[in-house]
């Protein structure tokens, strides 16, 4: 086990975690964020590729932001629990609102992070649901 995961306290392989993010910047910025972390992320810019990556490995944790080319987060959320997917999920947003809010929350993410993202809010975030939340059916 290397020191970046004994640090963070996994005891096996470090948590994957899923980003799908349209902004190029914003998606680099977030990927290197959490594999800075010790995080196992991976990075997609739509909905599509993202739902194969996940189809073949089951994250720990799913990051989409609501606007995406194409669709939008929330219906991705609703693909993958479709087929099967139970691991937690955050939304990411700069068009943040209270009905927003209370679709996401129907959707079943666990948590909607407004932009600009507070970086310790995202971390703190996905390290307390990917530790307690549910982990995916197939880990």
């Amino acid at each position: 086990m290397d020191m970046l995961t004994a640090r963070q306290g996994w005891g096996g392989a470090p948590p994957s975690v899923l980003i799908v993010e349209d902004d190029p910047a914003v998606r680099r910025s977030l990927l290197l964020l959490l594999r800075g972390r010790g995080f196992a992320a991976k990075a997609w810019s739509a909905a599509d590729p993202a739902l194969a990556e996940a189809a073949r490995t089951a994250p720990d944790c799913l990051i989409v932001d609501y606007r995406l080319e194409g669709g939008d987060g929330i219906a991705m959320l609703a693909s993958l629990r479709a087929d099967g997917w139970q691991g937690p999920a955050i939304l990411i947003s700069a068009y943040g609102s209270t009905e927003l809010g209370a679709r996401a929350t129907d959707a079943g993410f666990a948590l909607i992070l407004e932009k600009p993202l507070r970086e310790h809010a995202l971390i703190d975030a996905v390290t307390r649901l990917t530790r307690n939340g549910a982990p995916s059916p197939s880990h």
